[in-house]
């Protein structure tokens, strides 16, 4: 099955060609990972698949992103409040609310009108979810921001998760992380797709083979190599992939 199907699609920032020409699907409750060096397009590609890329003012997208391989989320009359909902973002650093625990994770589920009383169940499912409902659960009320680092990317897990997504973006999340806040996060991703349809950006080539079942090596705008990854990190078919699972390039 598909989760995310996209069609020739091409990006420009002003008269820059960011993207070109892709054409790929994303399977369904899989970690994706999508990878290639700094500049070729990785974020660009991720930010496409729910219109975040439209926050900048000078971007231009043709092609198609089809959502469950039906819906054109860059079709007409399309509500993109819904589609940001349907795929969430965890972002490379955890940005908290500047609220407390316990609003930072109904802060979504409050706008989409759940009720006070229901609200302690969400909140305490999705901070069990993230592993960190043992470590707040006797100050729900403090600020967010006293949350260590690692702490505070669960948080942000957490808030993403609350609204109930079908898919989630994850932009280098573990980037700002130590190593051990790192792992832990990449286990909670792998537990996650039981649920979810994951489409991860990582720079980082042994956290790849670590976490995807699926692959996506871009360079230079252009979708070089893709598939699932034991084949793709055993038997790469492209010159450029073998140099750059190398480390000789990139």
């Amino acid at each position: 099955m598909v989760a995310l199907a996209v069609k020739s699609l091409n990006v420009w920032y002003g008269p820059t060609h960011a993207l070109k020409n892709i054409t790929v699907d994303i399977p369904v409750r899989q970690i994706t990972a999508i990878i290639g060096p700094s500049g070729c397009g990785k974020s660009t590609l991720l930010k496409s698949f729910n219109r975040l890329l439209e926050l900048n003012e000078q971007v231009r997208v043709t092609g198609q992103v089809l959502l469950d391989g039906r819906e054109d989320i860059y079709g007409p009359g399309v509500d993109v409040t819904e589609i940001r909902t349907r795929i969430g973002l965890l972002a490379q650093k955890p940005f908290p609310l500047p609220m407390s625990i316990f609003d930072n994770v109904a802060y979504g589920p409050r706008i989409h009108g759940i009720t006070n009383g229901g609200l302690d169940k969400v909140v305490t499912s999705h901070l069990q979810a993230v592993g960190l409902w043992d470590e707040v659960r006797d100050r729900l009320k403090a600020p967010a921001t006293g949350l260590s680092v690692g702490q505070q990317q669960r948080l942000c897990l957490a808030r993403s998760l609350a609204v109930e997504p079908e898919i989630l973006l994850c932009d280098e999340s573990t980037a700002s992380l130590d190593p051990i806040s790192a792992r832990g996060i990449e286990a909670l991703l792998r537990k996650l797709k039981e649920k979810y349809t994951l489409v991860t950006v990582t720079h980082d080539i042994d956290q790849a083979r670590r976490l995807a079942d699926y692959v996506i090596f871009m360079w230079l705008g252009e979708l070089v190599e893709h598939g699932p990854a034991r084949p793709f990190f055993e038997q790469p078919g492209h010159t450029l992939t073998q140099a750059y699972l190398a480390r000789e390039i990139g």
